[in-house]
């Protein structure tokens, strides 16, 4: 097990080259998309079914085939000591049956965090391995959701299908990094990350008119939480039970196999900085969730 101090998060966030961006060499970019259509996935599109403009002006794009691209999986969880008892044993389960869904040629490592952030299990094919690093899991300590993801960020960003799932059950209380600081280090990425959150149950909020009740305001960490995985093209799967929580791993692995992923060629000379991108249907119905930019680094001399 590697354990990542603070500092040395800091010392990374601060160093620009160490920064998290997209890989932009002979091989394009390559943008993880996922379609839905009344909630549910739409499968079977072709890649004229696609449009993609980069800062504004359409580029082709070309549809690749998910089975030729590994995925390669960080697990980063929460392990603060409020995760504990039927919770625990409801998140070890639901993450065993994720790692056994894994393909033939898939990647996957784990990271957790409480008032540390710990590599338990470096990026491996050995699902035996990273069982046992699930098993042994011993929740204590405070939140440090932030550094986490921003470590997994570091260490998944470049080629293949970087994946992010990421595990919280409240809010960061702890981390060297704020919360805008991590958005923008998941937008200069190339990982997608996906969150599983604990949220509160939904109870309505009672009305003195014939109005139907409504929801509760979400909670300010759970925006939060879908904030960072939307903002690369994943989403927040919530969990209000324990049996919620289990479910959600497994979901979040059969919705990769149902994504589409796209690459393009960056425009010549290569601009470092953001730009920004929008993929729509054509002639089609559905809703397309993707990240909005992706950024290029400076360029080495």
């Amino acid at each position: 097990m590697t354990a990542l101090a603070p500092v040395l998060l800091a010392a990374a966030w601060l160093q620009a080259p160490q920064a998290p961006t997209f890989a932009t060499d002979v091989e394009g970019v390559y943008l993880d998309v996922f379609v839905t259509h009344d909630g549910r996935p739409v499968t079977g599109l072709a890649e004229q079914d696609f449009e993609l403009r980069v800062d504004g002006r359409r580029r082709a794009l070309e549809l690749v085939a998910v089975e030729s691209l590994p995925l390669r999986a960080f697990v980063v969880l929460d392990t603060s000591g409020s995760v504990n008892g039927e919770k625990l044993a409801q998140l070890q389960a639901g993450l065993l049956e994720l790692l056994r869904g894994l393909r033939p040629g898939d990647e996957a490592a784990l990271v957790t965090f409480d008032h540390e952030v710990v590599v338990r299990v470096p990026p491996t094919g050995d699902v035996a391995r990273l069982e046992r690093g699930v098993r042994e899991i011993r929740p204590q300590g405070s939140t440090a959701l932030y550094d986490a993801i921003y470590a997994a960020t570091l260490l998944a960003t470049g080629r293949g299908r970087p994946l992010l799932v990421a595990f919280s059950d409240g809010e960061d209380n702890l981390s060297w990094l704020d919360a805008p600081q991590l958005v923008r280090a998941l937008e200069e990425s190339n990982v997608l990350v996906q969150v599983v959150g604990s949220v509160p149950p939904e109870t309505p909020i009672p009305t003195q008119s014939r109005v139907r009740p409504q929801p509760p305001p979400e909670p300010s960490y759970v925006r939060t939480l879908r904030r960072l995985a939307e903002v690369t093209g994943g989403q927040l799967w919530p969990a209000a039970t324990p049996e919620r929580l289990a479910k959600a791993f497994p979901a979040i692995l059969e919705a990769m196999r149902t994504r589409y992923v796209l690459r393009f060629e960056p425009e010549t000379p290569r601009r470092p900085g953001p730009h920004t991108i929008d993929v729509r249907l054509v002639h089609r119905a559905g809703k397309v969730h993707s990240r909005r930019a992706y950024f290029v680094g400076p360029v080495s001399r």
